[in-house]
């Protein structure tokens, strides 16, 4: 757990640029480094990082990219990011044209000196989530209710970024996988960040690590998935307006939702879990309590599913059951009508 400087580099340009999907919440940091880097604010990179969200806007693929490649300056390719991540670029060559740029940036301004003066500031923010989390380890209850191991995972703190997350994970497809959750924080007091309240903080984490488990079986059932369609177009403007633009991502939020709901109350109480199914259906995701619910019959039959891979057809069914059309009630005939007492 911590700060990662590939992550810091990109936000800092980010925050130069003027990318509006960042911490809304006015902090000291964000005030220190705008001090250090304005001198900046005509470097290519930034530059580069401008027009292309310009024309791309918010996307997850921005932070993902940056954990293929070693820490600044270098930035070398550790792996081959996917084709997500290049389209996210507009292509391969605007992708190695922009790490150039944040090479030569990182070079140019000193950036991991900088980096390393806020470390005190940095673990302080480590020892608040820490705090935070507790004796709770967010690993064991993943793996143990998905049934599935990965390789490692890593929490990325990253004080610029907006509120919530990102769930990236890195390997090739079919897992297991280096996962990740890189975390903007809840809210600022006195100008530093804060990540709390502790349930908030570990659904986003359950939520965030659970991408790993469920986006493989998502694109395994996207067959089926698809045929329920339909689904999506009461949903369309909220999972618009989130980022979801297709269903195939809709029904798997609902999905990893659901089961961050489950958490919930096991670790922490009905009513909270309750209350995270409110939170999300109000946000648009209405079939989130028809998931939840069906998500009992995989807790209580776990010698029958033994992993979540092996009961995911059961939620492709409430997918199914949720887009038939309902039935009209028989009309009652007068005649054979009970008398009321």
């Amino acid at each position: 757990m911590g700060t990662d400087p590939r992550i810091e580099l990109l936000t800092t340009v980010q925050l130069l640029s003027g990318y509006p999907f960042l911490t809304p919440h006015q902090t000291h940091y964000a005030r220190v480094v705008l001090k250090r880097f304005s001198p900046h604010v005509s470097h290519p990179a930034v530059r580069h990082f401008r027009s292309l969200s310009a024309s791309t806007g918010w996307s997850d693929a921005y932070p993902t990219a940056m954990l293929y490649l070693s820490d600044p300056p270098e930035l070398e390719e550790i792996f081959p990011p996917p084709p997500p991540v290049y389209a996210a670029f507009n292509g391969p060559e605007n992708f190695d044209r922009f790490v150039s740029a944040l090479r030569s940036f990182a070079h140019q301004t000193r950036f991991m000196h900088f980096y390393h003066s806020q470390e005190d500031f940095f673990g302080e923010l480590e020892q608040g989530v820490r705090g935070l989390i507790g004796d709770h380890d967010p690993i064991s209850t993943v793996e143990s209710y998905y049934g599935i191991r990965q390789l490692s995972y890593h929490l990325i703190l990253s004080p610029l970024l907006h509120h919530g997350g990102f769930g990236p994970h890195i390997g090739r497809p079919g897992g297991p996988y280096d996962v990740y959750t890189v975390l903007g924080p809840t809210r600022a007091q006195y100008g530093i960040p804060s990540y709390g309240p502790r349930p908030h903080l570990l659904e986003l984490i359950w939520h965030e690590f659970g991408h790993a488990f469920a986006n493989d079986l998502a694109g395994t059932y996207s067959e089926e998935l698809l045929q329920r369609s339909a689904l999506y177009l009461p949903l369309s403007k909220p999972m618009r307006n989130m980022g979801y633009t297709r269903w195939i991502d809709c029904a798997n939020e609902h999905v990893i939702r659901a089961v961050t709901a489950r958490l919930s109350t096991q670790v922490f109480s009905p009513e909270q879990g309750r209350q995270a199914l409110r939170e999300d259906a109000e946000r648009g995701f209405r079939y989130v309590h028809a998931i939840s619910r069906r998500l009992v019959e995989y807790e209580q039959y776990r010698t029958i599913y033994p992993n979540f891979s092996h009961f995911y057809p059961r939620i492709v069914e409430t997918f199914d059951e949720l887009d038939r059309p309902k039935r009209p009630r028989a009309p009652v005939d007068e005649k054979t009508r009970p008398e009321q007492d």
